[in-house]
């Protein structure tokens, strides 16, 4: 963000929990509720600011419809193919658990890309 490094506090790790737990999108009110029986004193403006950044850090999904904006985990960050033959690109769903995956190695990890090569289907049907 900015070139800068995401300050990784015990409030924003507390919100990316909250939302990547979450089996449906929650809004930030929901969010907050969720923060306030772990930080008892956290406030709404810190879990906008949080839901915010990790928005902007590419780890957490905003959608907003009927004027209603709800954050859920981000389910394909940064996720793409490119065919070695055309160079055609093509975003490719992935879900894969960033909190899980921190959990389970003990990293703390604050961004991740994920760039597949291959080949494109319309190039494989003319190699054939």
């Amino acid at each position: 963000m900015n070139g800068r490094r995401t300050r990784w506090t015990k409030q924003l790790k507390v919100i990316l929990d909250i939302v990547y737990e979450s089996p449906s999108p929650l809004i930030a009110d929901r969010v907050y509720k969720k923060a306030r029986r772990k930080i008892a004193n956290i406030s709404l403006g810190t879990v906008y600011r949080n839901l915010n950044k990790l928005v902007t850090e590419g780890l957490v999904a905003q959608s907003t419809n009927n004027g209603i904006t709800t954050f859920s985990r981000h389910p394909f960050p940064n996720t793409d193919f490119e065919c070695r033959i055309c160079h055609k690109l093509v975003t490719v769903p992935l879900d894969l658990n960033i909190l899980d995956l921190s959990r389970r190695s003990g990293l703390k990890i604050e961004r991740y890309t994920l760039h597949l090569n291959g080949i494109c289907p319309e190039c494989d049907r003319k190699c054939t």
